[in-house]
């Protein structure tokens, strides 16, 4: 068989061939003039495993099948190029030559000059030659193809253009008008329509082997029923390199198929112009834009990838439809450069929206500061003159006038403060929705505290109160001894943490740690739970059970809620804790352990004491060392750190990472009551995290059925300078709204900040903005304090300025700042003499 294979297609399919046709009929065929309907279908016989495996993988040799009375032969083998000798050296080439002057014969082009070797010496043998180069787009994906190339002195048409042409005529070696017949995209190159995939589809494929078959075995009908008047392209050579196409990866003959198909089947595809591809990216840019710069964060990326799926249902759409192949390289792009500066955009817009809201929110305190000072000095004017009035007969009428204009000026420059506060309030609650809580906000920064504060993390317990701190400490000087611990404390407090810092801390933390709810422990079973029962004590003991005190020998045992014993309970757990010694249920000797006692209690046992409902002995015998855990509305610097831990928390186990608090939402928080105290806290955030949209918790997500308001400071709470300014700190030196914390009415408070204010500039030496920095404690709140002392002196100096001695100056002073605590008036009266001082003597 080595010369008998692919040379031989030709004299299988080849019959009276067409020779005689001129360039008229081509050309006819080209402006459409000779119906597609008329023209031979086209085969193709392919490659296929079988083939293979019979004759090879590799490249077969040139030699004839027979005859079959085709109307045109297409080849992918390149003739005038000789083929190897293992393919069947000159012998297949000569019959290959032979074989295409009896019919109308397509090759590709050789990589030499596009001639083949002469049959007989003087007759040149020039077959219908075709390029099958196939030029990707900037995307890597081919969708077109160069109709001519210029190897040499004359162009060749692309193989499938050659093939369909051979069809209708013959073809010169020149470039015909083709712009009516072909449709012709950028750069000479003509759109290929993929239609059928691997193959096109509607074209007749059969496989070599099956031919070859028919050869051998003598059917001469079928041979002439398949190739009879049509035309057929053989793929003979094996697919080296392939490209990439709209329909997966092909081969450059391949492509051609399809090219021809598409000419066979008037199949006339269109490229989008250029101001139309420009128009569509600007129109899918403008929209992704749009989308990322209006609407949430979440909607416009639903809209963007809409935007990209909608345009890729497009290109499909266009290209069954209506024949029209649209870019995707410059619309897709245009898609994603807007996207990308629409999120630049966007994130430098929140970021200067929020600076500017910082700006106008330091403007609107420095405004309230203004009128809160101006509001204070007229409310003086205003009580000075009615004392005046009172003393004075004779100008009652005219004082009595001008305290009428002073209480028009004092109404009018409340309601500028009011409306500086509603400005205000309205500029920090948007301030706060755009900004993620700081759960370090408030935390000691003394650095023995902040080392205990860690300690106290380590063993379990999340504080930064200076009051639990303290608990703390104790708590771990403490347990290093055998010390009996009392923990009391409202509900949700952390009682049963505390205890188990306390094991943790001990010598004991090895040994085990048995927690034990004494309200829940039924009255008749008491002993059998504590102290454990023998086999056979009782019905159903069928064998010894060790009691909580037995599991905790050699650790801590911890009692919670001890204040709800009866008086028997009572008695029988004082003998253990005095003899360290019970005895089981049912048995005869006694049992002897070592542990550590810790209780906790939520009532108050030293009333019980007195009341008569709890035994004074067993109180002494419990109050080795008494902690007293305060509720978390007393510690709102707590609520940050465990709002924050909690939230944390619950994101992680519901899988949502990012999420935090919003400062408006701490604000809620730190302003709540508790009166469930960290319990409560707990079950609000977890909820909040469950049904948040957003990674940002808001007010309104907390669903607190009252945002309560911290009330008046308790009864012998600390109310002095320390306790007033810190209620300052917190509340931004907000007269009104500390007033509202201590219980007070908002003068009370005003002359508490003008002792505090005097006291501070005459440690300063006068010097305002130390002064107020040493007052405010964060320099961001210095600006509006230093304001205020700047009011506060210079309104003490304008009363001062018509006397002549500085007696006379300090004695109306006093009168004038008649409410300001006692202990404050030396710094007013060091600050009226040191201004007498400065001031020049009289000419």
């Amino acid at each position: 068989m080595g010369a008998t294979l692919v040379a031989a297609a030709i004299s299988l399919f080849g019959g009276a061939g067409i020779t005689a046709l001129d360039w008229s009929v081509y050309d006819r065929w080209l402006r459409g003039r000779v119906d597609v309907a008329d023209t031979p279908s086209l085969v193709i016989v392919a490659r296929d495993p079988a083939s293979e495996a019979r004759f090879g993988a590799g490249a077969w040799d040139r030699a004839g099948l027979g005859r079959g009375g085709a109307a045109v032969v297409g080849l992918d083998v390149p003739l005038g190029t000789p083929s190897a000798p293992g393919r069947g050296g000159a012998s297949s080439d000569a019959l290959l030559v032979q074989a295409a002057q009896t019919v109308e014969v397509v090759s590709v082009m050789a990589p030499s000059a596009p001639r083949v070797p002469q049959a007989t010496p003087g007759t040149p043998v020039e077959p219908m030659l075709g390029h099958t180069l196939a030029e990707p787009d900037p995307d890597g994906v081919v969708r077109a193809v160069p109709l001519w190339l210029k190897p040499g002195e004359r162009a060749v048409p692309a193989f499938g253009l050659a093939f369909v042409a051979a069809l209708t005529g013959s073809v010169p070696f020149g470039q015909p008008d083709i712009e009516s017949r072909v449709a012709v995209a950028a750069r000479g190159r003509a759109l290929v329509d993929f239609t059928g995939g691997a193959l096109p589809r509607g074209v007749n494929v059969v496989p070599f082997l099956e031919v070859w078959t028919a050869i051998e075995q003598g059917h001469a009908d079928r041979l002439q029923a398949l190739a009879n008047e049509k035309a057929v392209l053989v793929l003979a050579e094996p697919a080296r390199a392939t490209v990439r196409t709209p329909v997966g990866e092909m081969s450059s003959i391949a492509i051609q198929a399809h090219f021809a198909r598409g000419l066979l089947a008037n199949s006339r595809l269109r490229e989008a112009s250029p101001v139309a591809t420009a128009a569509v990216a600007l129109v899918l840019a403008a929209l992704a834009a749009w989308l990322l710069l209006s609407a949430r964060w979440w909607l416009a990326l639903v809209g963007v990838v809409t935007l990209a799926a909608g345009y890729e249902v497009a290109l499909v759409f266009g290209l069954v439809k209506a024949g029209l192949v649209l870019p995707i390289v410059l619309p897709l792009g245009a898609l994603a450069l807007a996207s990308l500066g629409a999120l630049l955009t966007r994130h430098r817009a929140s970021g200067t929206r929020i600076r500017r809201l910082e700006d106008e929110n330091a403007q609107a305190r420095e405004a309230l500061m203004r009128h809160e000072s101006a509001v204070e000095d007229l409310e003086e004017d205003l009580d000075a003159a009615r004392a005046a009035v009172t003393r004075s007969t004779g100008a009652e009428r005219d004082l009595g006038c001008a305290a009428d204009a002073l209480r028009e000026q004092l109404a009018q420059a409340r309601r500028q403060e009011e409306a500086t506060r509603q400005r205000l309030e309205s500029l920090e609650r948007e301030l706060s929705g755009l900004r993620a809580a700081d759960p370090r906000a408030g935390a000691p920064t003394d650095a023995e505290q902040n080392a205990l504060r860690r300690a106290c993390e380590e063993a379990g317990v999340l504080t930064c109160d200076a009051a639990v701190l303290a608990v703390f400490r104790d708590l771990e000087r403490a347990a290093r001894s055998s010390l009996p611990i009392l923990i009391t404390g409202e509900p949700g407090t952390g009682k049963e943490l505390f205890a188990r810092a306390a094991h943790r801390l001990s010598a004991r933390a090895a040994r085990p740690f048995v927690a034990v709810n004494m309200a829940a422990v039924p009255a008749e079973l008491f002993e059998g739970e504590l102290f454990g029962h023998v086999k056979g004590a009782f019905t159903g003991a069928v064998a010894d059970r060790r009691g909580y005190f037995e599991q905790a020998d050699g650790g801590t045992i911890f009692l919670d809620e001890i204040g709800e014993l009866r008086a028997d309970q009572q008695s029988k757990l004082l003998r253990v804790l005095q003899e360290k010694v019970f005895h089981k249920v049912g048995a005869v000797r006694p049992t002897r352990v070592d542990v550590r006692v810790v209780t906790a209690s939520n009532r108050d046992l030293e009333r019980g004491v007195a009341e008569g409902w709890f035994r004074e002995d067993l109180w002494f015998r419990l109050k080795g060392l008494v902690l007293w855990l305060p509720p978390l509305r007393a510690r709102p610097d707590d609520v940050a750190l465990l709002a924050s831990r909690i939230a944390a928390d619950a994101a992680a186990e519901l899988g949502r990472p990012g999420v935090a608090l919003s400062e408006d939402a701490m604000a809620a928080l730190r302003s709540h009551a508790w009166p469930g105290n960290v319990r409560e806290l707990q079950n609000c955030l977890r909820q909040a995290v469950a049904l948040a949209a957003g990674p940002l918790l808001k007010r309104e997500d907390l669903r607190l059925p009252a945002l309560e308001r911290r009330g008046a400071v308790e009864p012998g709470a600390e109310t002095g300078d320390a306790a007033v300014l810190a209620s300052l700190r917190r509340h931004g030196f907000d007269m009104q709204a500390t007033a509202g914390e201590l219980g007070w009415d908002r003068s009370t408070v005003t002359q508490r900040l003008k002792g505090l204010g005097f006291r501070a500039l005459v440690e300063a030496g006068g010097d305002r903005a130390r002064a107020a920095l040493d007052l405010a404690g964060d320099p961001p709140l210095a600006r509006a304090v230093e304001l205020k002392l700047r009011e506060y002196h210079e309104h003490l100096l304008r009363s001062v300025a018509g006397f002549d001695t500085a007696e006379a100056a300090v004695a109306a002073s006093r009168r004038r700042f008649k409410n300001l605590p006692e202990r404050h008036f030396r710094s007013l009266e060091s600050l009226v003499r040191q201004h007498f001082d400065r001031r020049p003597p009289a000419a």
